[in-house]
């Protein structure tokens, strides 16, 4: 067991490296020593470069002659496409080392790691196989996740999930075999939907689902592994949310600068933290690297 190693995995499009740079940056400070491996799609060679130096398995399609990797295909959605090629780069790692674990499938942009990922899964995942994080509101109360639901999948699927809590696409973990898989799952269901972003719908969906919904910890706000402050913080929504959250706000200690639950308990991940200013600005000064030269 103590060869086994862990995996954060990411995909990008278009972005250049300081969009991305606190999530690598955070990652670097909290430990983890895994494989990091990033998807790219037309993304300049300056971005990849940058996360070689820095360890990442960057993984990209054709390249032009302009130096960006890019995809071919017509249709391509990144929200949709990447779990496809989430599923094909945890198999070929698993080919390629054969000592996979833990997978950890985050978005890159809008998330920062407080703590290594790795302890959370290995204290908290015990006999489940996957993890998710809630957004700590109900289908019935988001607007968004609502719309999004019944524009990919229809108003009768929607009536079987309004009552249930609604699970972020962007903070999912798992054992390596059983990750690769619901992201493949994932990209199946999506392709069912007319709808641009149907992938966050079409994950809860299987969550809802067997084998799922008894294999997979789903993870409260307050249980410290991830904060969607989307949801639960963001300005601009919370006053109208509050009512309906299914439990505390999260909040930022400014003696440390860490986000906590209601218990004071550190976050593992922040999502979306970019949507709180006053958070933003004290993430950025804390977990900033100035980059290579």
């Amino acid at each position: 067991m103590n060869n086994l190693k862990d995996v954060v995995i990411g995909c990008i499009t278009n972005y250049t490296f300081d969009k991305i740079q606190l999530f690598v940056d955070s990652l670097e400070q909290s430990g983890f020593d895994g494989y990091k491996v990033m998807i790219v799609y037309n993304v300049p060679f300056s971005t990849t470069n940058e996360l070689e130096k820095r360890g990442w398995i960057v993984l990209g399609f054709n390249k032009d002659e302009n130096n960006k990797c890019y995809t071919y295909r017509d249709n391509f959605i990144v929200t949709v496409d990447r779990h496809l090629h989430y599923h094909s780069a945890i198999n070929n790692l698993n080919e390629e080392f054969g000592n996979l674990r833990y997978v950890m499938a985050i978005d890159p942009r809008d998330v920062i790691f407080q703590s290594n990922p790795s302890i959370w899964l290995e204290n908290n995942l015990k006999d489940k196989k996957l993890n998710v994080g809630c957004e700590s509101l109900k289908y019935k109360d988001e607007w968004w996740g609502r719309e999004n639901l019944k524009d990919s999948f229809g108003e009768t699927i929607y009536e079987r999930l309004q009552n249930t809590p609604i699970y972020n696409a962007g903070t999912i973990a798992g054992e390596w075999n059983y990750l690769s898989e619901l992201s493949l799952n994932v990209y199946l269901l999506c392709q069912g939907s007319h709808n641009g972003t149907p992938d966050q719908a079409a994950l809860n969906i299987l969550l809802s689902l067997q084998p799922y919904k008894d294999i997979t910890n789903f993870t409260m706000s307050e249980d410290g592994w991830a904060c969607q402050a989307g949801t639960t913080v963001d300005p601009l929504k919370i006053n109208h949310y509050r009512n309906y959250l299914l439990e505390p706000e999260p909040y930022m200690d400014v003696n440390d600068g860490f986000v906590k639950t209601s218990k004071g308990d550190i976050f593992t991940l922040v999502h979306q933290y970019d949507r709180v200013p006053v958070w933003n600005g004290i993430i950025s000064k804390k977990y900033f690297k100035k980059l290579y030269s």
